[in-house]
């Protein structure tokens, strides 16, 4: 059975999630970015993340680099609330499959999601991004305690 975590505060996730279970699939649920980084590093094995990128305990673009280097070949559907061309833009650049702006209907959400767990899906590991700002950002920075607010903190 195939397994995907889905990252959003909104209580839509968990209709989300139930859909997929009766589509067979597995779904996780975490409520934001570091609760999902941990999920995935506690060793669960992630066919697709479907994550929103606002996040109050992280940046969106710090989550996608942190989750490219922790799951390089897991692919990833941004639904988002908040979207810009700027973050679709890094979003592309960092691998993402598909990214929408909400709200996304849920049989577009489910065939894009189905399309995605088919077949294989490869991106190379992010080895270091920029930020809007202009920092470089490495993504073994991100998964050590502080390292992300210590970046927010930069921009």
């Amino acid at each position: 059975m195939k397994t995907v975590l889905i990252v959003d505060a909104d209580s839509g996730s968990t209709g989300l999630a139930e859909t997929l279970q009766r589509r067979g699939y597995r779904g996780i649920s975490a409520l934001n970015a570091r609760e999902a980084l941990a999920i995935i590093q506690e060793g669960a094995s992630v066919d697709l993340i479907v994550t929103e990128i606002q996040f109050p305990d992280m940046d969106g673009l710090h989550f996608l680099i942190a989750l490219r280097a922790i799951a390089p070949g897991v692919p990833i559907i941004v639904v988002t609330s908040s979207g810009s061309i700027e973050s679709y833009l890094h979003a592309v650049n960092l691998g993402v499959y598909e990214y929408f702006n909400k709200p996304v209907p849920p049989k577009e959400l489910i065939r894009i999601a189905t399309i995605a767990l088919a077949g294989p899906w490869t991106v190379p590991p992010v080895r270091e991004a920029s930020c809007s700002a202009g920092h470089i950002i490495e993504p073994a920075l991100l998964l050590r305690s502080g390292a992300a607010e210590s970046l927010e903190r930069q921009r």
